[in-house]
């Protein structure tokens, strides 16, 4: 497996990725009626390039297949974090942390922040991330339960 940056040529099959895995994954903790307003429809390319303009987008990439995605806006939030449906625990999600870690040190970012769903937050807390605040936002006028996770890279005063 090869983490990288994103290619454009990768937008269709990160499209299918986070619809299918929001509609396979993420149902088990969010009700029908909520993985639809989440993942209503397929985006089209337009949308992630707009979205990959201002954020760094990496894959996880095997023989050409892109099991996972993630993205990063310095100084440190991670944004969109999913791994393709069939490859849950893998190590594709891992792999893909550990590369944002890496990057984020690089140009000597201390904390990752995130919005994680019911759904990731284990993962999250498995990698070193703590709950700072438990939220609700909205997508498509339903309510969604999520939580402020961060970690700090340094010990804080480094």
């Amino acid at each position: 497996m090869n983490i990288r940056p994103y290619e454009e040529k990768d937008i269709p099959e990160i499209s299918r990725l986070y619809f299918n895995t929001i509609r396979r994954v993420n149902a088990r903790d969010y009700s029908p009626e909520q993985i639809r307003a989440w993942a209503p429809a397929i985006h089209g390319n337009a949308y992630w390039l707009e979205r990959f303009r201002r954020r760094h987008a990496y894959v996880a990439d095997y023989d050409g297949a892109v099991l996972g995605f993630a993205e990063y806006a310095p100084p440190g939030h991670i944004d969109s974090f999913y791994v393709h449906h069939a490859h849950q625990g893998r190590g594709v999600g891992t792999a893909l942390m550990a590369h944002v870690e890496s990057e984020a040190r690089h140009a000597g970012t201390n904390r990752l922040y995130a919005e994680v769903s019911l759904t990731a937050r284990t993962f999250f807390e498995r990698r070193g991330f703590s709950v700072v605040e438990e939220k609700e936002t909205e997508y498509g006028g339903l309510p969604f339960r999520l939580f402020l996770m961060e970690k700090y890279l340094y010990a804080r005063g480094c």
